[in-house]
């Protein structure tokens, strides 16, 4: 199968993260009905087709429409138990029907794959323009939100998504590289604007693209808002038991997740200052399953240093 005029192979997409973890958290009824909210290249979604019985359906999601067509090639044999839907998985509520999953999964972040094909625009190491959709068929990217954004957003998006310091200085140094730029704007653009920020830092300059990368997608694909919308859909789409099993990447991703939990663990939801419980008491609609997050092997992360800063959080429904 041809995709972007080459043949793409199952090597192209690494290896899931804490797989066996995911699994074994996951999946507690092999017949039930499954959502894996992080398609990529469909490593977790033909590990729990693997683990489901013949009654059992899985709902894979994925707005990278790369993606989608590759995982319908690899999950070809689970055809008939395996239900796609090329959309963000904030639309997960238009979706699936509430109190009708076994479980969820979502592996946030972005896949190794869009990093690694230069074409997509994803790698400030690349010499493409940078672009930063997951979905390629969206008319804002990367481009866009760099060139219309008022200095404070910028600042704003530096500072929530990646805690970066000297956003600001960091902004004003970006706007002024892109300011008469008559091109697209590529990675070494950004690149000197860091360097400029960032004089004495200039060992870190890497870790700190990647950061200033990391912020700009989040805003291109709105990924904080996707990730409440989503996990707020996920709570009333599990039945009583079902499981809702995360993997973060970064700080600001895992502090969205745990806070957005956070919010249905409570049993009750009276205000802070009400001096006694008027709400009943009996609001909660998750448990932690973990106390702490997992965390990957040094095995694992030796043989993927993608996993190096993953965290696993999981959580039942009550």
């Amino acid at each position: 199968m041809c995709l972007r005029g080459r043949q793409m192979k199952i090597a192209e997409y690494h290896s899931p993260v804490l797989f066996e973890e995911c699994m074994k958290a996951l999946i507690w009824d092999p017949n039930g009905v499954y959502a894996d909210c992080t398609l990529g290249g469909g490593g977790h979604s033909e590990g729990i087709l693997k683990r489901l019985s013949a009654a059992g359906h899985l709902h894979s999601f994925d707005r990278d429409p790369e993606a989608i067509a590759y995982a319908t090639q690899r999950l070809s044999p689970f055809s008939s138990q395996v239900t796609f839907h090329p959309v963000p998985f904030g639309r997960l509520a238009d979706e699936v029907q509430p109190n009708s999953l076994s479980g969820i999964l979502y592996d946030l972040g972005i896949s190794s794959h869009q990093v690694d094909d230069d074409a997509r625009g994803f790698t400030f190491q690349g010499t493409n323009p940078i672009d930063l959709r997951m979905d390629s068929r969206s008319d804002f990217s990367a481009q866009e939100w760099l060139r219309t954004n008022s200095p404070e957003a910028m600042t704003k998006a530096f500072k929530e998504n990646a805690d970066l310091d000297r956003a600001y200085k960091l902004t004003l140094n970006i706007q002024s590289v892109i300011a008469d730029l008559k091109t697209p704007i590529l990675p070494q653009h950004i690149k000197s604007a860091v360097e400029k920020t960032y004089p004495d830092r200039m060992r870190d300059v890497n870790s700190i693209l990647a950061r200033v990368f990391q912020a700009i997608r989040m805003e291109v694909n709105s990924e904080l808002d996707e990730i409440r919308s989503s996990m707020r859909a996920a709570v009333d789409a599990l039945i009583p038991g079902g499981r809702l099993v995360v993997i973060t990447y970064h700080s600001v991703e895992d502090r969205t997740v745990k806070l957005t939990c956070a919010e249905f663990e409570r049993a009750c939801i009276c205000p802070p200052q009400s001096p006694v419980c008027l709400c009943g008491g009996n609001h909660q609609k998750l448990k932690k399953v973990l106390r702490k997050p997992g965390l990957p092997s040094a095995e694992e992360i030796a043989r993927n240093p993608r996993a190096r800063s993953a965290k696993l959080r999981v959580y039942e429904k009550v």
